[in-house]
C-alpha cells in the first residue's frame, strides 16, 4: 500500500510540475538561426521543389493563381508581394511548409514534413527571391 501511494505522489508532483512550465513560444526545436547565402544553387534546387510542391497552388509565377488556386478560401498566398511577404520572417516560411498553415489562419496548405532540411531552405530561398529579386541570404534554423 505504502509502494502504491509513493508511486501516486511522485506522479501527481510530476503532473503539477509539467503544468508549472510556461507555454512554449513555438511547437517547434530550432537549434540556432544560421544565414544561409544563396546561391543560383540554392535557388535552382529551390525552383525544383517549388514546381514540385508549390505550383499547383501559387501557380509558377507565385502569384496564388495555380491551377486548384480558385477552390480555396482563404487563397493561396501570393509570393510576389513584397509587402506580405516583408512581414513574415523566413523561419516562420520554413514552419508554414514543413508544418502546413492550418495553426496560421491557412487551413488549406498542406504540410510537408518529409522535405529535407537543405531542401527546406532552398524552397524557402525561392520563395523569397519572387518578392525580393537579388536576394543574398536567408536566415533559418534546424526545423524540427
Amino acid at each position: 500500500m505504502r509502494r502504491i501511494m509513493a508511486v501516486s505522489m511522485g506522479m501527481v508532483v510530476c503532473i503539477v510540475a509539467g503544468c508549472m512550465r510556461g507555454a512554449p513560444e513555438n511547437d517547434l526545436e530550432v537549434a540556432e538561426v544560421a544565414e544561409v547565402l544563396v546561391t543560383p544553387e540554392v535557388l535552382h534546387m529551390g525552383r525544383t521543389a517549388y514546381r514540385k510542391y508549390c505550383v499547383q497552388c501559387h501557380g509558377y509565377s507565385g502569384k496564388g493563381d495555380g491551377t486548384s488556386a480558385t477552390s480555396f478560401d482563404p487563397p493561396p498566398r501570393d509570393y510576389t508581394d513584397a509587402e506580405i511577404m516583408n512581414a513574415i520572417t523566413d523561419l516562420t516560411l520554413a514552419e508554414t511548409i514543413r508544418f502546413g498553415g492550418i495553426d496560421r489562419g491557412f487551413p488549406n496548405m498542406p504540410a510537408f514534413p518529409h522535405v529535407n532540411h537543405d531542401e527546406l531552405v532552398a524552397l524557402v530561398a525561392y520563395v523569397r527571391s519572387l518578392s525580393r529579386p537579388g536576394l543574398a541570404s536567408v536566415q533559418i534554423g534546424t526545423v524540427e
